[in-house]
């Protein structure tokens, strides 16, 4: 009988192929989501499975993380078993993730004569960058400055570009549209 599972024992890892890599490989994958025990779900190239599978992470991962790349190693080698050794830095991912904004509270209501402007920290949670489209959305207006040039997109539908000097190129037609055009 002992021989009977093993040989049921032998047939079964038989049957499950085992993917390995090369030893200290490194494979660049993304964390797709958490799964319901909050343990991180990634896919990569090389990936046998039609969905994510489950990784482990030698760093904190939350789901603010989501869509971002991740380096991933692999335990004893098997492609089966991700562990992900870190987050890509993305300059863009960091500024979002220290996004600051300016917001209104009673202090300030009362204090407009001091003129105080109160900064808060917001985490974006809700922001995603896959490479293909970023979306900023704001109630009132979004201002992108960089020394003396600015651009700000209003409520109202107004684009205020601001700076020293304005170059517009175009390799193909540059049309100028609107009710009416003025040039000086």
């Amino acid at each position: 009988m002992k021989e009977d599972l093993h040989e049921s024992g032998l047939e079964k890892l038989i049957e499950t192929p085992v993917k390995s890599i090369e030893s200290g490989e490194i494979i660049i994958g993304t964390l797709t989501s958490l799964d319901h025990q909050g343990k991180p779900l990634v896919d990569f190239p090389g990936n046998v499975h039609e969905n994510s599978i489950q990784a482990l992470s030698i760093t904190s991962i939350t789901l603010q993380h989501a869509g971002r790349q991740v380096a991933l190693s692999f335990v004893e080698n098997n492609i089966e078993k991700p562990i992900i050794m870190g987050l890509i830095h993305n300059p863009l991912q960091s500024i979002l993730e220290n996004f600051r904004f300016d917001t209104e509270t009673e202090s300030d209501v009362l204090n407009e004569s001091e003129n105080t402007n109160n900064l808060s920290t917001n985490k974006v949670d809700d922001m995603l960058l896959d490479g293909d489209r970023v979306v900023f959305e704001a109630k009132k207006e979004i201002v992108l400055k960089c020394g003396e040039s600015s651009i700000t997109l209003t409520k109202a539908g107004k684009i205020l570009i601001k700076g020293k000097y304005l170059v517009n190129r175009s390799s193909g037609v540059n049309r100028i549209i609107g009710g009416s055009v003025q040039i000086n």
